[in-house]
């Protein structure tokens, strides 16, 4: 067991509750689903995940009320923004290379059965507000819109290649006129959360609801009101393990100093500066968490909690100085896995789950919970309800693999435990294979690629990784680099 999951049920354990479903709602009587989207969340900022840097004493309790699942994978993207795989995946339900040609093809992304559309047919009331990054108008997959933000907030130059050691830093995360996060006047998390407090008191009583609450943060630009900022003293921030002032192979990796992402700090990384941006991380987060505690107070408030399902989930992680990486273009754990939660009727509370599950299945699973049924074209994603019965399945894997994807520069396939990861370096070249025992080797500090007591387990994985490839028709399925060895 991992230092963070001991930590999770640590933190659980005084009000963790028996094993067993608590009466899952019938037809008749179907729940509200709140769904609480963040931008840019790796999979442990949260403390009570096991990071003891960060407060996030909302998303701790909804954690306590609930289910966590502990790894949960964003496939991967086609492009540098991979939040744009992310929640294209999330809304039509189609696989990453099914879904990729979709982004330049609006009218065939606007006849898909987007998810939004599922609800309304299904009988619910649906609103949504803040980040879409999605080709098509949220107001013909809602009945309800609010703010529409794009991608990211806008950055200016004085974001990037900072904290320089010895060097006055120009960026201040707290200085309203960076704009970012602050256009318009108020900080963007604080009006998504206000835009769901008002339709958690204006809902329609004579139908349930489906609520779209999706924060741009904790996306850069990492800014936060100052006594946020002021929680987290960079140099008390712990510097991650698997820490690294560059990794090797990057830019043929598709991951170097040029994206954008990697321009955020110097290359090669300081301590130091990683610091600075993980303090800036954590006080959007903790920020976010309190907005997000708003939200929370209201469903309450308004006489909710107790017949809405309520779902936490990043898009994508991030490194933020992980293997030398700031961005979430490369496929460590970091980097792939999100925070995922549920909370609410039918499901356990203080439990976790170790099952591994896209998080592109958390759509069939709402709708299977709230008894609404998905397209017939949606099959790559498949509901995990099942799980949240602590009897059922018991020694049956959800998903015996996981795969992920970078463009044309990165593969990913996880078995078990195991891990394989391809990299490219460059055309014409077979690429580099890394090799991570998960169970031992948690922060993927040990490559057993080249260890010969490990030979028959890579052949075995970059096989399946090959087969899961033709499966998912990855347009690198016929490359050199995949033919058997």
């Amino acid at each position: 067991m991992d230092c963070s999951r001991r930590a999770f049920l640590a933190s659980l354990a005084g009000t963790a509750l028996a094993a067993g479903l608590r009466g899952a709602p019938s037809p008749a009587k179907r729940p509200n689903v709140l769904f609480l989207y963040t931008d840019d969340q790796t999979f442990n900022a949260i403390h009570a995940l096991g990071n003891a840097d960060l407060r996030t004493p909302n998303m701790d309790r909804l954690a306590a009320r609930g289910t966590a699942f502990l790894n949960c994978y964003n496939p991967g993207g086609w492009h540098g923004a991979i939040c744009v795989a992310s929640r294209t995946m999330m809304n039509t339900g189609l696989f990453l290379w099914e879904a990729m040609p979709l982004e330049k093809r609006r009218e065939a992304l606007g006849n898909q059965p987007l998810w939004g559309r599922v609800w309304r047919s299904g009988g619910y009331h649906t609103c949504m507000t803040g980040k879409w990054h999605v080709g098509v108008d949220p107001k013909t997959c809602f009945d309800d819109v609010r703010h529409v933000r794009p991608g990211m907030p806008k950055t200016v130059e004085a974001a990037y290649l900072r904290p320089v050691e010895g060097k006055e830093d120009p960026w201040k995360p707290y200085d309203t006129s960076l704009g970012g996060h602050w256009e318009g006047g108020e900080h963007w998390a604080k009006v998504t959360a206000d835009d769901a407090i008002a339709f958690l008191r204006e809902a329609p009583k004579d139908k349930p609801f489906f609520a779209y609450v999706a924060f741009n943060a904790p996306h850069d630009p990492r800014q936060a009101p100052k006594e946020y900022v002021d929680l987290y003293p960079p140099e008390k921030i712990t510097l991650p393990q698997n820490f690294l002032p560059e990794f090797p192979g990057a830019a043929a990796a598709g991951a170097g100093k040029e994206l954008r992402d990697e321009r955020l700090a110097p290359t090669p990384r300081t301590p130091h500066a990683v610091r600075v941006h993980r303090a800036e991380y954590y006080a959007l987060i903790t920020y976010l968490d309190a907005q997000i505690g708003r939200v929370l107070d209201a469903l309450k408030a308004t006489g909710h909690e107790e017949d809405t399902i309520v779902a936490l989930a990043g898009d994508n992680g991030l490194a933020v100085g992980s293997h030398g990486f700031m961005g979430k273009q490369n496929m460590f754990e970091h980097s792939m896995k999100v925070p995922l939660l549920l909370a609410g009727p039918g499901i356990p509370k203080g439990q976790v789950r170790d099952a591994l599950v896209y998080l592109q299945d958390l759509r069939p699973t709402l709708l299977d919970l709230a008894h609404v049924p998905d397209s017939p074209k949606v099959k790559a994603f498949r509901s995990f309800a099942p799980l949240l019965d602590p009897t059922a399945n018991r020694g049956t894997p959800f998903r015996p693999t996981i795969y992920g994807a970078y463009v044309h520069h990165q593969r990913m396939l996880r078995r078990g435990d195991l891990k394989v990861i391809w990299l490219s370096e460059g055309e014409g070249k077979p690429g580099r294979w890394l090799l991570y025992d998960l169970r031992k080797d948690p922060l993927e500090l040990k490559d057993l690629a080249a260890d010969p007591g490990h030979a028959k387990q890579l052949a075995e994985l970059r096989e399946e990784l090959r087969e899961e490839m033709r499966r998912v028709r990855d347009p690198l399925r016929d490359a050199p680099a995949f033919k058997a060895p």
